[in-house]
């Protein structure tokens, strides 16, 4: 772990943290990044920055917002670009990475449904969704999964990104399939359905079949270079979802540019072309 970072969690106590925030937001704004200010809410750390608010579990000293936009946008608006007044659904939306983006993509008569399951890494997502007065975005504390599960476990680590769902050890959340989501809102078409679910998404297929027949467009972030790297065979996901997504009548497409990250390389594009048809009409 860098040594800042060490020194960020030692101080990052109650009672330390008013000593803390001084010194991250005169650090963040001598990275000349856009961050303006700092500052701790409710066991979030909040940073102020020129492109809007950023919410994290610690402070993000290199944080630059519009390199986040940008990332979001070269990942998830490849295959398609969401517009204005689309509903956009996201499964394991993090702490909120693309969800600024999407909510500003889609404009006040749009809609966003972010769906997360760690409680940590929901808040810091309401918390975004909060300072930024996100009007168009809906967020949701709950795992995608299969029928039949109320709840799942997810393990608890410092590195959220890698926090999966379904494990031995972990905490509990409450879980629930996407149709149930998707139904308990009455969304209807979704236009742009975007899943990143650390490998559950084998799992949360198998109960999105009523979604998947009113979604126009997924991109769902497998994690077979996940299991290329620790050899857990659970997470090879990619052939499960491309079989499961033609089954229901979906044109599939991977991404096959040189030089793509394996977290991009993995994706599954699918467009169903009977909504894409009567979209266009």
């Amino acid at each position: 772990m860098p040594f800042v970072n060490k020194v960020k969690m030692l101080l990052d106590r109650r009672g330390l943290r008013s000593a803390l925030v001084p010194v991250v937001s005169r650090l963040a704004r001598a990275q000349g990044r856009g961050v303006k200010k700092i500052f701790h809410d409710d066991g979030v750390w909040m940073h102020e920055t020129s492109g809007g608010y950023f919410a994290y579990h610690q402070p993000y000293i290199r944080l630059d917002l519009s390199q986040m936009d940008q990332a979001a946008k070269a990942h998830f608006f490849w295959g398609y670009k969401p517009q204005p007044g689309d509903v956009v659904m996201d499964v394991g939306a993090g702490v909120g990475e693309e969800t600024l983006t999407f909510s500003r993509a889609v404009g006040p008569r749009g809609k966003v449904i972010c769906v997360e399951a760690h409680p940590r890494t929901y808040r810091c997502l309401q918390k975004l969704i909060q300072y930024n007065r996100l009007e168009n975005v809906i967020a949701l504390h709950q795992a995608a999964t299969e029928p039949s599960c109320a709840r799942v476990t997810i393990e608890d680590s410092e590195e959220y990104l890698g926090n999966r769902s379904n494990t031995s050890s972990g905490i509990f959340v409450p879980a629930a399939t996407v149709d149930a989501i998707h139904q308990k809102l009455n969304l209807g078409r979704i236009d742009f359905l975007k899943m990143n679910i650390e490998g559950a998404e084998r799992l949360a297929i198998r109960g999105m079949a009523e979604t998947l027949r009113q979604t126009a467009v997924l991109c769902v972030s497998c994690h077979d270079f996940w299991a290329e790297s620790t050899g857990d065979q659970d997470l090879r996901t990619k052939a499960t979802i491309q079989q499961s997504l033609r089954q229901s009548g979906f044109n599939v497409v991977a991404r096959s540019e040189p030089g793509l990250p394996p977290y991009v390389r993995d994706q599954v594009w699918a467009y169903n072309e009977a909504i894409l048809r009567s979209a266009a009409s």
